[in-house]
């Protein structure tokens, strides 16, 4: 038997070539994205857009707190008491944001000065109250609510009218109210005939304007001043000792046409009687009261235009009206009075014979009213 190999033919196994797959290019936008960094970029907003959003939500989280209620924390510690002062600052806030609200103010006219008015009432705690330590602060004599006036501005003269006949709400005179007009001055004439209505008129006028100017004269005409004459026009203090020589001669029966010469001359004589005598002292002791010297009864205009009645708003002037006024004078003082801004008010104990006059050429043009009131005779 023959033990030699047979000869095997070996089939050699062609490898299998693996083609790649073409893949296909990008664009051309996508290539110049690339070379600008676009990727980067594209991370950076991202990040910055993920921290906003986190930022957000904190900060709305942190707004959302509880409603805060006004509690008292417990005392005898530094922040209690610290705590304490706070809370009660916050509440007092709270409570004049409340009585702003719910009480609004309201202005009360009537045209009766003898008219009932209920005014509302006001919740007491609403209200800031003093402690009683601070009402002995004053002592209640000349810092309290006496006539030297509280720290707060009560003084004398304070309510319906203050500083010098100021008030700060409709000003009336015997029921009538004078509109816009918050500071009243008066002119009043005093030819004798008419001085027992002094007293009324100032009682009136301090009730509702307390200390107001009053200037005195002797008659009511308004006329110009004849050729060269001259005349003492400004206004004297009743205070002065000059007010008793003056009050005691024109209000006595020195007549009228006496020369001026002699009337230089007269003095007050203290062995004489003082004519109305309670009159006299009640001018003789009323502030802000001033007088102007004789010089004849148709120079009204000199206390209608002098410098003690030129603040305010409005001249009550009382008087009979019997004297004479000229147009050309009336003219001067309607002027005067404009370029003030004040209005004229008379008040006639009678319609003499000029009332029609001073009414058409004085009170209308200045848009004042005529005050109809018949007072009793003092």
């Amino acid at each position: 038997m023959n033990d030699e190999p047979i000869p095997v033919l070996a089939v050699e196994e062609t490898a299998q070539t693996t083609v790649p797959a073409t893949t296909r290019p990008p664009n051309r936008l996508v290539r110049f994205w690339r070379d600008l960094g676009g990727g980067s970029l594209t991370l950076s907003i991202a990040i910055h857009v993920g921290v906003l959003l986190f930022a957000g939500t904190i900060i709305l989280v942190q707004q959302l707190e509880d409603k805060q209620v006004d509690f008292l924390p417990g005392g005898g510690t530094r922040q209690g008491a610290e705590a304490s002062s706070e809370l009660a600052e916050r509440v007092n806030v709270k409570k004049q944001q409340k009585l702003s609200k719910t009480m609004p103010l309201q202005r009360v006219v009537t045209n009766s000065i003898d008219a009932d008015v209920t005014l509302p009432e006001v919740p007491l705690d609403n209200i800031n109250l003093p402690d009683m330590g601070s009402l002995g602060g004053g002592r209640m004599g000349s810092g309290g609510f006496g006539t030297g006036g509280s720290g707060g501005g009560f003084g004398s003269g304070h309510g319906m009218g203050g500083m010098s006949g100021m008030t700060f709400k409709p000003l009336m005179m015997f029921g009538v109210t004078m509109k816009d007009v918050k500071k009243i001055a008066v002119v009043m004439d005093v030819s004798r005939s008419m001085t027992r209505y002094l007293p009324i008129v100032v009682k009136e006028l301090d009730k509702v304007a307390k200390s107001s100017h009053v200037v005195l004269y002797f008659g009511c005409g308004v006329t110009e001043l004849r050729g060269k004459q001259k005349i003492d026009e400004k206004p004297r203090l009743t205070k002065d000792p000059e007010f008793d020589t003056y009050w005691q001669v024109w209000q006595g029966k020195t007549p009228l046409n006496t020369p001026m010469e002699d009337v230089k001359m007269m003095k007050y004589d203290p062995a004489q009687p003082m004519p109305l005598e309670p009159i006299y002292k009640l001018m003789k002791e009323r502030p802000n009261t001033w007088y102007v010297d004789f010089c004849g009864i148709t120079y009204a205009w000199t206390a209608l235009m002098s410098k003690e009645v030129e603040e305010a708003d409005a001249i009550y002037w009382f008087a009979d009206f019997q004297d004479r006024v000229d147009e050309s004078m009336m003219k001067d003082v309607v002027k005067r009075m404009k370029a003030r801004k004040q209005k004229l008010y008379i008040h006639a104990s009678t319609k003499g014979r000029s009332f029609e006059q001073v009414v058409a050429g004085m009170v209308e043009p200045t848009g004042g009213e005529v005050i109809e009131v018949e007072l009793p005779k003092n």
